[in-house]
């Protein structure tokens, strides 16, 4: 691999209602990073979470405030704060915020599932 440069054009914008995610390219499956957008709850029931089941990721809060729930624990965010979720834990995450995240391995829409609880 070598070094690369890649553009908010690059992206893949998924969008899913109250949160779009673009997706940056990477060359690797190892990671990866995208831009997500929080506008309400995501997923929006008041019982209702997302499992990643392969990836862990790290959100960085850079833009707004709002709520993350992860596992067990609520947080309250704003700009600069940084939220480390392991694979397999329920969030979901309210408010009106952008928040940058690194997964590892690379998300994939396939390997994240909704739940109730």
């Amino acid at each position: 691999m070598k070094p690369t440069k890649y553009s908010f054009l690059a992206t893949d914008k998924i969008d899913l209602g109250t949160k779009i995610i673009y997706k940056y390219p990477t060359p690797t499956k190892a990671l990866d990073i995208g831009k997500m957008i929080v506008n309400g709850r995501h997923p929006k029931g008041k019982n209702s979470f997302v499992v990643e089941n392969e990836c862990t990721f790290v959100m960085y809060v850079t833009k707004g405030k709002g709520i993350v729930y992860a596992g067990s624990e609520t947080f309250q965010v704003g700009v600069g704060d940084v939220i480390f979720v392991p694979k397999k834990n329920p969030f979901a995450v309210e408010g009106t915020l952008e928040y940058i995240t690194v997964d590892t391995p690379a998300f994939s829409l396939e390997q994240s599932q909704e739940v109730n609880n």
